[in-house]
């Protein structure tokens, strides 16, 4: 596909992204301590099991899934418990993914608006984006799953975001790594490139949900 295949003329004006797998390498160091927490729970599953199976959903939505396959609930300090062994994880080994910063500054160069839709919480955010020096870029324009009705695969936060922002849908593009979230942006009606430069790739998800596969962040600048 082409770069400008299914895009409008004037190229985007917003560029929507995810935060974590395409922002800030955390993917890894989380899904760790998510599988390990869940095997706990009583339904063993491994770091790629958990991956395919929870990448790119909610907390609340995690929990049902979990609940539901061990038919009971959860202890109700389980997603704290969570957060913190994560939290502290992300503390001493997240990064930025190569190519972010990059890619903001020809954003902002090309006069392109941006902003995050995450479904992860606002305070692994302040964690992830705080320790890469990715925050101050995106001031006043971070938003996640706690603002919406649904979480993705619905396109609400998407459509939430570019409302948010001033931009029509049809004018934004989102950047995600994850099948859930290209779905959701294709549900949104936005086009989605799908990063696949991180560790946990998800090629054919991705080209499934109809994302244009990229593996440099900077390729945005082709749709600007």
């Amino acid at each position: 596909m082409s770069h400008k295949e299914g895009m409008r003329a004037d190229g985007a004006q917003l560029v929507i992204f995810d935060c974590d797998g395409v922002l800030v390498e955390s993917e890894t160091i989380t899904n760790h301590v998510f599988a390990r927490l869940i095997t706990k729970a009583g339904w063993p599953v491994s770091f790629e099991e958990c991956c395919a199976q929870f990448k790119g959903l909610s907390m609340k939505d995690c929990v049902a899934k979990i609940e539901a396959r061990l038919d009971r609930t959860l202890a109700p300090d389980w997603p704290d418990q969570y957060r913190n062994e994560s939290y502290a994880a992300l503390r001493e080994h997240v990064e930025a993914m190569p190519g972010a910063k990059e890619a903001i500054a020809l954003i902002q160069a090309a006069g392109r608006k941006q902003c995050i839709a995450s479904s992860g919480p606002m305070g692994k955010m302040e964690i992830t984006l705080g320790r890469t020096g990715l925050i101050a870029d995106f001031e006043g324009m971070i938003f996640n799953a706690t603002m919406v009705a649904r979480g993705k695969p619905a396109p609400d936060l998407f459509l939430h975001a570019a409302h948010e922002m001033g931009i029509a849908p049809k004018a934004a593009i989102v950047i995600e790594d994850s099948p859930v979230g290209a779905r959701a942006a294709r549900a949104a009606g936005m086009v989605c490139l799908g990063y696949i430069g991180g560790e946990l790739k998800e090629e054919t998800g991705l080209a499934r949900e109809g994302a244009i596969l990229i593996e440099n962040l900077c390729e945005v600048a082709n749709y600007l």
